[in-house]
C-alpha cells in the first residue's frame, strides 16, 4: 500500500522516528571509538602486541566499509525497517561474544562481525528519513541525524572509559546490548518498513564485487598503516585488487539492467561533491582522534575516562553547528558553510600542531570545541548536497554509498595519520632506543606507549639503569610531540582541500522550494 505524500499530510510520527534512527547511528558510530580508551586494559589482560590492537580496532571499520553499500541495497529491496532489525540483532549477540573473548583472535573475530551488523545501519537510517521527511524538513532532519555521528565518535572514549574504570575493558563491548535493545523494540513499534516500489532483481554480482573490492582497498589500507609501513605486498597487492575489482564493478554496471552502483549518481558534481567533502572530513577528525588520544593518555597521563571526557567538547562544538545547519544552509548556501567548517577544522588541527608536553589542558579542550564546531557545520551540509539528487526510490543505496565515502575516510585517517605518526616517530627516535639493554629493545621503538612500557620493564631490573631511562623518556616525549606536530599540519592541508573543494563543486545557494511545487517527490511504497 502506498503511504501518503508527506508533501501533503506529513507523518506525525516523524520525529520520533528521526530520533530512534540518530540512536541507531549513535550506537555504531559509538563503537568506531570506544575501544580507544581501553586498549592498556586489553594488553595487559590478553597480552597483545602492538599490531594485535590495531587490528582489534581496524577489524570492525574493516567490514563496516566493505559492506555498507551492500546493506542499502538489500534495504531497498527487502524493506529498511526490516533489513534495520536484523542488522541490529546480529550486532547485539555479536558484540556479546566479543565482550568475553579470551584472546585477540578472538576479539578480532567478533569485532569483524560487529561491524557485519552496523553495516545496515547508515544506509537503512538515512532512507527512512528521507522517506518520512517532506522536502521542505530534510535538510534539518539529516542536520540533527548528523547530530548523532558527532555525539558517538566523541561519547565512545567518554562511555568506554566509565566503564573500563569500574568494570573490565569487555564491559565496553557489552554495553551494546542493552542499547541496541532499546533500539529494535523502538524500530518495531515506530518505524514504518519502506521500501522501493519496484527494486528489480537484486544485482547479486555487483553486490558481490562492491563488498570485495572496498574491503581489500580498506584492507590494504589498514595493513599500510602497521609498522612495517607502506611498500611491501600485503599493502598493495589488496588495494590494487580492489581497484581491479571496482573497475570490474563499474564495467558491470554499465551493462546490467538493474545495477547495483549507480554511476549517473556518482558523475553528479553535488553527489561526488558532497560525498568527497564528507570523506575528507571524516579522515581528518578520525585520525586526529586517534593520534591526540595517545596524547593524552600517555603523554599528558589522563586516565581512561578523564582521556574521554577531555574529547567531550568536541560533541558539544558538533551539536551547536549541527543542530543550526539547516538554517546556515538557508542563509549562506552549502559551499559556504560547509568552507567555513573546514576552516574551522583547519584552525583547530593548526592549534594541536602547536601543543607541548606542559601546554594547560584548558588550550587542549578549547581546540576539541573548536574543532567540534567545524564537524558538525561540514557533515550534514555535504550529506544534504549529496542526498538531494538521490531518486526516493534508490534512497537505502544512494545513502550506503555516500556514507561508504564516509566511512573510507575513517579508515584511512586512522590508517594514514597512524602511519604517519609511527614512522616519525620511529625516525626520530632513531637509535636512542639502545640505551635499553638487549633483551628489552624489541619492539620498543614503533610507539612511545612500547618505548616507556620498556622503559618501565628495564627500570624494575635495576642495573643502574635510572639515569639513562630519564634520558630516553625525553627522547621518546620530544620524537612524539614531532610526530604529533606533523600529523597535525597534513590534517590541517586536508581540512584545506575539503575547504577548497566545497567552493568549487558544491551549490553556492539552495533557495528553499515550497513543497507544493516539489509533488514529484514522493516517498517509496511503505509494507
Amino acid at each position: 500500500m502506498a503511504e501518503a505524500d508527506p508533501t501533503v499530510h506529513p507523518d506525525p510520527r516523524r520525529w520520533a522516528v528521526l530520533a530512534v534512527m540518530s540512536f541507531c547511528m549513535f550506537i555504531v558510530v559509538m563503537d568506531n571509538t570506544i575501544l580507544v580508551v581501553a586498549l592498556k586494559s586489553i594488553q595487559q589482560s590478553l597480552s597483545a602486541t602492538n599490531a594485535q590492537l590495531q587490528w582489534t580496532m581496524d577489524a570492525y571499520t574493516l567490514t563496516y566499509a566493505a559492506l555498507m553499500f551492500t546493506t542499502g541495497v538489500l534495504g531497498d529491496r527487502l524493506g529498511h525497517r526490516n533489513v534495520l532489525v536484523v542488522g541490529m540483532l546480529f550486532f547485539t549477540v555479536v558484540s556479546t561474544f566479543g565482550a568475553w573473548s579470551g584472546d585477540t583472535a578472538q576479539l578480532t573475530l567478533w569485532r569483524a562481525l560487529m561491524g557485519v551488523g552496523a553495516a545496515v545501519v547508515p544506509g537503512c537510517t538515512m532512507a527512512v528519513i528521507t522517506n518520512a521527511f517532506p522536502p521542505a524538513e530534510r535538510a534539518k532532519a539529516i542536520g540533527l541525524w548528523s547530530v548523532s555521528n558527532g555525539l558517538g565518535i566523541a561519547c565512545g572514549p567518554v562511555i568506554g572509559g566509565a566503564l573500563v574504570s569500574e568494570f573490565w575493558w569487555g564491559s565496553a563491548l557489552l554495553v551494546n546490548v542493552p542499547l541496541a535493545g532499546l533500539a529494535m523494540l523502538a524500530i518495531v513499534l515506530l518505524v514504518p518498513n519502506t521500501k522501493a516500489p519496484q527494486p528489480g532483481r537484486l544485482d547479486i554480482a555487483g553486490v558481490a564485487l562492491s563488498a570485495s573490492g572496498v574491503g581489500l582497498i580498506v584492507y590494504g589500507v589498514i595493513a599500510g598503516g602497521e609498522p612495517a609501513g607502506w611498500l611491501r605486498a600485503p599493502v598493495f597487492g589488496p588495494i590494487a585488487a580492489g581497484v581491479v575489482l571496482l573497475g570490474a564493478l563499474v564495467w558491470h554496471s554499465r551493462r546490467a539492467a538493474n545495477p547495483a552502483l549507480d554511476l549517473p549518481l556518482l558523475r553528479t558534481r553535488e553527489f561526488a561533491a558532497g560525498a568527497a567533502t564528507m570523506s575528507m572530513t571524516f579522515l581528518l577528525v578520525n585520525g586526529a582522534s586517534f593520534v591526540l588520544v595517545f596524547y593524552v593518555q600517555i603523554l599528558r597521563g589522563f586516565s581512561p575516562l578523564q582521556s574521554g571526557l577531555l574529547m567531550l567538547p568536541v560533541a558539544v562544538g558538533a551539536v551547536l553547528t549541527g543542530q543550526r545547519s539547516d538554517a546556515l544552509m538557508d542563509r549562506f548556501g552549502s559551499a559556504a558553510v560547509v568552507a567555513a567548517g573546514a576552516i574551522t577544522l583547519c584552525a583547530g588541527c593548526t592549534g594541536f600542531a602547536l601543543l607541548g608536553l606542559h601546554t594547560g589542558i584548558w588550550v587542549f579542550i578549547v581546540l576539541q570545541f573548536v574543532s567540534g564546531l567545524g564537524f558538525g557545520a561540514t557533515l550534514a551540509p555535504s550529506m544534504t548536497a549529496a542526498l538531494s539528487v538521490v531518486p526516493k526510490a534508490r534512497s537505502g543505496a544512494g545513502s550506503a554509498l555516500a556514507n561508504t565515502f564516509r566511512q573510507l575516510g575513517t579508515a584511512l585517517g586512522v590508517a594514514v595519520l597512524g602511519s604517519l605518526l609511527g614512522t616519525i616517530y620511529r625516525n626520530q627516535l632513531g637509535d636512542r632506543i639502545e640505551i635499553l639493554p638487549q633483551q628489552a629493545r624489541g619492539e620498543a621503538g614503533n610507539s612511545i606507549g612500547s618505548t616507556l612500557l620498556a622503559v618501565e620493564r628495564a627500570r624494575a631490573g635495576g642495573d643502574g639503569f635510572a639515569r639513562r631511562a630519564a634520558e630516553l623518556v625525553t627522547a621518546a616525549q620530544d620524537s612524539f610531540l614531532v610526530a604529533m606536530r606533523v600529523t597535525m599540519v597534513v590534517s590541517a592541508g586536508v581540512a584545506l582541500l575539503a575547504a577548497a573543494a566545497a567552493m568549487l563543486w558544491l551549490p553556492k545557494r539552495e533557495p528553499r522550494v515550497p513543497s507544493s511545487a516539489r509533488k514529484a517527490d514522493v516517498p517509496v511504497g511503505s509494507q
